[in-house]
């Protein structure tokens, strides 16, 4: 695993939560510690293992995805069922002050790659207002603004 994100994203993430009063148990946080380090689709499996290897007692699944879901809510993680896992939010990954607010759900088109894993996450804003402006004159709503697309990564089509 390599870490996804600047070394000030914890401090970041975790400044908004106070902020805005959000309570961060030492569960959630271990749980964000865990996230800050995976790149790719993150597996709720894969941070309960990782759990477990920190704790002396056992944790049950169903803690995990809690705190997956937690972190998903506030805008760390966006929850992609089309991959059954989470990813990074590409936002936590710089200092956006000017556009970015804390727990907000942007659009975003998600490509992933179907050999390795790896994750790219593109706003692509004037693709979005478009798709947005066609679907206002059908009367259809969104419930998430996420597409996903599997495919294969220039690193590794350049391997194959």
């Amino acid at each position: 695993m390599k870490p996804n994100q600047t070394p000030s994203a914890k401090s970041k993430i975790m400044a908004q939560c106070r902020h805005h009063g959000t309570t961060i148990t030492a569960l959630r946080e271990q749980v964000l510690d865990i996230v800050l380090h995976m790149s790719g689709v993150i597996k709720a499996y894969h941070v309960l293992a990782q759990m477990q290897q920190n704790s002396p007692s056992s944790v049950a699944p169903p803690t995990a995805y809690r705190a997956l879901d937690f972190w998903a809510e506030h805008g760390v993680l966006h929850k992609i069922p089309a991959v059954n896992g989470y990813i990074l939010c590409s936002h936590v990954q710089h200092d956006c002050t000017e556009h970015c607010h804390e727990g907000e759900h942007h659009s975003a088109f998600v490509l992933v790659c179907t050999e390795c894993g790896a994750v790219d996450e593109q706003g692509m804003s004037a693709e979005w207002a478009a798709l947005r402006q066609r679907l206002a004159g059908s009367g259809f709503a969104l419930n998430e603004e996420h597409i996903v697309l599997t495919g294969v990564c220039q690193q590794c089509q350049q391997t194959q």
